[in-house]
């Protein structure tokens, strides 16, 4: 066999060697000498002399592998080869290759994918290696996994260079494979060596290959998955460095993907992304600087931590590449003040590479992020910077510019760390380099103020904030007569976030300049409220407003020119709208506020436009008095009922805070109530008006369960109503006022029929008596709507069990009712002689008496006047001598109520009802009187 033609001998000995080999073992020794002898006339066929050389050693490895396998291997690496592999070296080589990669040994293992690399690149025949791929391969798939980094690097070279050798054709299964194994969530050493093994393979199938593998690489990179996404990320560690060339066209769309990598929640992910974009920096530092620059630039504003430390780290790599050194230094990072390391040409390397204006950029990022809110951020900047940066204050004087251009844009960011960070470097400067900034920041800021961009003029604010908190009082004063023109154009910006930026400068302004800021600002911001442009007094007050949101105590500076006479509408309005931001600065002015505004107030919104902005400032101000203010608030409101000019004020002021406030005043219910009622007497109808609709805006926002509890008080009140108006009157009826307009007992009956309804029995009784109180200062055309409303109640209640005296107050009530309603009692007629009669058998005498005193009144109601007589006299005579006297007051009554309108008949049998009564009465004189 060994002397047949070369492709009969390519084909035979791949599967003929392997058995020769184990034979050279065999316990029998003429088997063994068998074996040794044909693998001699194999050997003898090999015509690559380097190889003939090498034929004891590769004999002496097949019969005894363990002892000569290693010596082989390391005889196989030292060999220069100069002449290509025939099959027959091949035959006598592989099985030592395939026992080396089996060797428990990483070294061993190591030696034999560099040997099996090195063959396929030399073999003569591309088609001798090919017998060779189906046991080689799962072996080297093995060896991808292995545990030592050494093992799967070299196992991953040797794949590519298989494939290379024998084209992808013959390996129709490797991607597939090395895909699942790039997800795997057994371990990451598998998916490092499936990334090493696929980045060698797509880099021999070229740049086609990658194309199109690409999506899904980069969706696999953002899959669900933790284990999935390292192996995707760490496949870009190992890509570029085996196709550098080809893969330069892909970083636009991989460096993004690397980046949102640092930011992982999983640290794999985070450590293989910060790996594989540590690669593109090595790689692409100077041939690709304008695609990572940009990237790298937007992860160090990132909003997450971790990626602007891992960029600021690459960016860190990106500079020393261009500037010629490793950045591999010891220094003391908690020493802000040392200067840096970095020397003359390393400034000029960078400066060359980037050009100018990008080197002030970038040292610009480096600057800002050495206050960053993040220690890792800090930390790895101040490194970076001592690194690349020769004399600090040089630079910075070089990139000041570029530095406030960056902080500004970050003071006006929306989100929190970039604000904080850029307060700090403005911070820092100021309070290191002093004087030397200073001059060159004020200016910037202030030209920034007149920036058509909203956002800029913010950050602008912000960054005169932390300036003038971190500038000495000297350098301020120096400074503050230029700066003061552009803080008051701020608070007066159209913008709303650029003027509260400018309250905080403000803020800051007042307590370093005090007085001096006071002067100059609040005074001008209040004379443009006299300006005749709409705008300016509106951009004027906004200022204002912003002024006291952060500095609530300078109000009482502003009232005494807002409130001087003669009043002006604008600066009424000025003053609503100043004080909703007062807060509890407010209540110490209200004792010298709320007087002229009640007698503002007392006027109709009509009469002017100063009126109507009065109304509305009035408003602005009861509604913006806080908790512990509102004890003083009622007490000004209350004080101006008892005064004629400023009672129609004071009552709009109660309904405006009772309808518009969210503070709990119903401990001040009763002496409002109190204060509210007496003033329905008054004599000028505006004024009780006025006091009628604030006690229905106080009663109105009494809860139903609760408005028992303001019976008493409301009786009170009615009382003393009635009794000041007794003695204003000199004959009529008494009647208030109050009590006489359309729905005049919408605000107070309520309150009365729930005591009746829902109090304990004293509490109806009270409620009762001051109902009837009340029908009796009501006039008839008011009284007539609640009619029904008041009976029905009093009607129900008197029918249950309650002691008698609330009967009584019922039946009190009752009879005002049907002396003062009249027809309007009608649809009750009924009911009401079916309660009257039952009470006229009540033990009680007050409340038989009271019940045959209204019965008899209601008789002129009754239509069937001739059959009450008659059950009247019938129950007269059957009735005890007590209820016999209630019955006869009944019909006397009844009698002397309804005229002419009983019958003959009926009165005949009233006439003998009465003679009954004086025959049992004998000698009782009361009963004879009754």
């Amino acid at each position: 066999m060994a002397f047949c033609n070369p492709r009969q001998l390519g084909t035979a000995l791949p599967a003929v060697v392997p058995h020769l080999g184990q034979a050279l073992s065999d316990p029998h020794p003429r088997v063994a000498s068998a074996a040794q002898r044909s693998l001699d006339e194999v050997a003898s066929v090999i015509r690559n002399p380097e190889v003939k050389r090498l034929v004891p050693t590769l004999l002496a490895a097949l019969g005894d592998p363990n002892k000569h396998t290693r010596k082989m291997l390391d005889m196989l690496l030292s060999t220069v080869f100069v002449n290509t592999v025939d099959a027959a070296s091949l035959a006598l080589i592989m099985p030592v290759v395939q026992r080396g990669l089996k060797d428990r040994s990483g070294d061993i293992k190591k030696r034999a994918a560099r040997i099996v690399g090195n063959l396929s690149a030399l073999a003569n025949d591309p088609r001798d290696m090919a017998p060779y791929v189906a046991r080689l391969l799962p072996e080297l798939q093995a060896a991808l996994v292995d545990p030592l980094p050494e093992v799967r690097a070299t196992s991953a070279r040797a794949v590519g260079t298989l494939v290379r050798g024998m084209g992808p054709a013959a390996f129709s299964d490797l991607v597939p494979w090395l895909l699942t194994r790039l997800g795997s969530e057994a371990s990451g050493v598998e998916r490092s060596g499936a990334a090493q093994g696929l980045a060698e393979v797509l880099a021999v199938q070229g740049d086609a290959a990658v194309e199109a593998l690409l999506p899904r690489i980069l969706e696999g990179a953002r899959a669900r998955s933790a284990a999935v996404r390292e192996g995707h990320v760490t496949l870009f560690k190992y890509l570029p460095g085996c196709m550098p060339a080809a893969f330069r066209v892909h970083l636009a769309r991989v460096l993004p993907v690397v980046l949102l990598g640092l930011a992982d929640e999983a640290e794999g992910v985070r450590d293989a992304a910060l790996s594989a974009a540590r690669v593109a920096v090595d790689l692409y530092a100077t041939s690709a600087l304008e695609l990572l620059l940009p990237a790298v630039e937007a992860g160090i504003m990132n909003a997450n931590w971790r990626i602007r430390q891992s960029s600021i780290e690459l960016l860190g790599d990106l500079l020393f590449k261009v500037a010629g050194t490793s950045g591999r230094i010891q220094q003391d990072l908690q020493n802000e003040e040392d200067e840096g390391i970095s020397v003359e040409a390393h400034g000029r390397a960078i400066a060359e590479a980037l050009g100018n204006e990008r080197r002030c950029q970038v040292l610009s990022l480096l600057y800002m992020a050495r206050s960053d809110e993040a220690f890792g951020v800090r930390g790895a900047a101040l490194h970076v910077w001592k690194t690349v940066v020769t004399n600090t204050p040089k630079t910075l004087g070089e990139i000041l510019p570029a530095l406030m251009a960056q902080v500004i844009r970050s003071l006006a960011d929306p989100a929190e760390d970039p604000r904080a960070a850029a307060g700090r470097c403005l911070g820092e400067l100021v309070r290191k380099m002093g004087e030397r900034v200073l001059s060159q920041i004020v200016p910037i800021l202030r030209e920034g103020m007149n920036d058509p961009s909203p956002q800029t003029r913010q950050g602008v604010c912000s960054g005169l904030r932390d300036v003038l908190e971190n500038a000495a009082r000297d350098q301020l004063a120096q400074h503050l007569p230029s700066l003061l023109p552009a803080i008051q154009a701020a608070l007066c910006d159209p913008d709303p976030e650029v003027r509260l930026a400018a309250g905080g400068v403000f803020n800051v302004l007042f307590k370093s300049g005090g007085a001096a800021s006071l002067d100059s600002v609040v005074p001008a911001l209040l004379a443009s409220l006299d300006a005749p442009e709409a705008e300016r007094q509106a951009q004027a007050l906004e200022g204002l407003r912003v002024i006291l949101g952060v500095r609530p105590s300078l109000l009482g500076s502003m009232l005494p020119r807002l409130t001087r006479p003669p009043p002006v509408a604008t600066k009424l309005r000025a003053l609503g709208t100043l004080c909703e931001v007062a807060g509890a600065a407010l209540h110490a002015h209200l004792g010298s506020l709320l007087p002229a505004l009640l007698a503002l107030t007392s006027g109709h919104p009509d009469v002017s436009p100063a009126t109507a902005a009065a109304h509305d400032a009035q408003r602005a101000v009861v509604l913006a008095v806080q908790e512990d203010g509102l004890y003083l608030l009622i007490a000004e409101l209350l004080k101006g009922l008892d005064d004629d000019a400023r009672r129609v004020g004071a009552a709009v002021g109660i309904g405006q805070l009772c309808r518009g406030s969210r503070l709990d005043f119903q401990e001040h219910i009763p002496a409002l109530i109190a204060s509210l009622v007496p003033a329905l007497a008054e004599e000028s109808d505006e004024e009780v008006v006025a006091c009628w609709e604030a006690l229905a805006a106080v009663t109105g926002s009494i809860p139903k369960e609760m408005q028992p509890n303001y019976v008493r008080c409301l009786k009170d009140a009615v009382l003393a109503t009635r009794d000041k108006e007794r003695r204003k009157r000199t004959g009529g009826p008494l009647l208030v006022k109050g009590f006489c307009l359309p729905k005049a007992l919408g605000p107070v009956l309520p309150i009365y029929l729930q005591g009746m309804l829902q109090g304990s029995a004293e509490l109806r009784e009270v409620a009762a008596e001051g109902l009837g109180q009340l029908v009796e200062i009501t006039g008839e055309e008011a009284l007539r709507p609640y009619v029904v409303q008041s009976t029905g109640p009093l009607i129900r209640i008197i029918g249950d069990r309650f002691p008698w005296q609330v009967k009584a107050a019922i039946l009190r009530t009752l009879g005002i009712l049907i002396a003062k309603a009249g027809a309007g009692l009608k649809p009750f007629v009924p009911q009401l002689q079916t309660t009257f009669v039952k009470c006229l058998l009540d033990p009680e005498p007050r409340v038989r008496s009271l019940a045959a005193a209204d019965l008899g009144a209601l008789t002129r109601l009754s239509p069937r006047l001739d059959a009450l007589l008659a059950d009247l006299a019938a129950s007269a005579r059957a009735a005890a001598p007590g209820a016999a006297e209630a019955y006869l007051v009944a019909l006397a009554g009844a009698l002397a109520a309804s005229g002419d309108r009983a019958s003959p008949d009926a009165l005949s049998r009233v006439g003998g009802a009465v003679q009954d009564a004086l025959a049992r009465a004998g000698e009782d004189e009361e009963a004879r009187a009754a």
